[in-house]
């Protein structure tokens, strides 16, 4: 599978410390080799269903912009009561059919999606 990066993504990697840019690579590693099986994190569409007029609007978003999200283990797993792993921080990507896009990547509570502007790549 192929592996892209946002605009945003290129211009912040630098800025983020050395366990932020480690887990990203174990992810690429990891998807580019097996694809997403297997993944130790919990991985999931950002498209979450609503009731709301917020959370309608973020799951139009997330649909139309084929939004996901990773969790990375930082600042560490936590094992959930369904066998899941979660972690504060994810990474945000697009997962298109022949490609993965690198988003950005941001703490989760609070769960907010990149803006349109991050999407660029």
């Amino acid at each position: 599978m192929n592996i892209l990066q946002s605009h945003h993504f290129n211009t912040q990697y630098p800025t983020w410390d050395i366990a932020v840019r480690q887990a990203i690579a174990q992810f690429i590693d990891h998807v580019e080799t097996h694809g997403f099986k297997g993944l130790k994190g919990r991985n999931k569409s950002s498209a979450i269903e609503s009731t709301t007029k917020k959370g309608m609007a973020r799951f139009k978003t997330a649909q139309k912009h084929c939004l996901w999200h990773y969790h990375i283990g930082l600042p560490e797993y936590v094992e959930q009561a369904n066998g899941e792993f979660t972690s504060e921080m994810v990474l945000h990507y697009m997962r298109l059919n022949d490609c993965v896009v690198l988003v950005d990547v941001a703490t989760h509570p609070p769960f907010n999606l990149p803006s349109n502007e991050k999407l660029n790549y």
